[in-house]
C-alpha cells in the first residue's frame, strides 16, 4: 500500500523490519492479509553490507543511533574550533609527521583551554 515499513530490531549484521499495520502504526485498508498469512505480518529482513549509506547499525533514529550521533556532532565542533581558532587548516609545514605533532600540539592547547575554563566557572560557582 505504499506505506514505510517498521523498524523491528537488529539481528547481527541484518535489519528486521516488520508491516506498519501489525505494529499498529498505520490503518491499512487491505488489512494485514494482503501482505502475510500471519497474524504477525509481513516481516523484511537486510543485511547492512547491501546499501551502507541506507542501513545502519543502530538504525537511524533509535536511542543507540541517537547517542552515537550526539558523540559525533561533539566531535565535530572539537574538529570545528581546531580549525577555525588553533589554525589546524592552516598549516605551513610540511610531512606527515610533523603535521601529526602540529595537530596534536593543537590539541593539547584545545584541552588545556578547556579545563582552565572548566576550572574558572567551577571558582566561580563556589565563590
Amino acid at each position: 500500500m505504499g506505506y514505510d515499513m517498521v523498524y523491528w530490531g537488529a539481528d547481527g549484521d541484518r535489519l528486521k523490519f516488520r508491516c506498519p499495520h501489525a505494529v499498529g502504526k498505520v490503518d491499512c485498508p487491505l488489512g494485514i492479509a494482503a501482505c502475510s498469512d500471519s497474524n504477525y505480518g509481513m516481516v523484511v529482513k537486510t543485511s547492512i553490507t547491501e546499501d551502507v549509506r541506507r542501513y545502519a547499525n543502530p538504525h537511524r533514529n533509535t536511542r543507540g543511533w541517537t547517542a552515537l550521533y550526539n558523540e559525533r556532532t561533539s566531535v565535530e565542533r572539537c574538529n570545528s574550533r581546531l580549525k577555525e581558532n588553533l589554525t589546524v587548516n592552516d598549516v605551513h609545514i610540511r610531512g606527515i609527521q610533523k603535521v601529526t605533532t602540529y595537530a596534536y600540539l593543537n590539541t593539547i592547547v584545545l584541552l588545556a583551554s578547556a579545563l582552565a575554563m572548566n576550572a574558572i566557572a567551577n571558582a566561580l560557582k563556589t565563590a
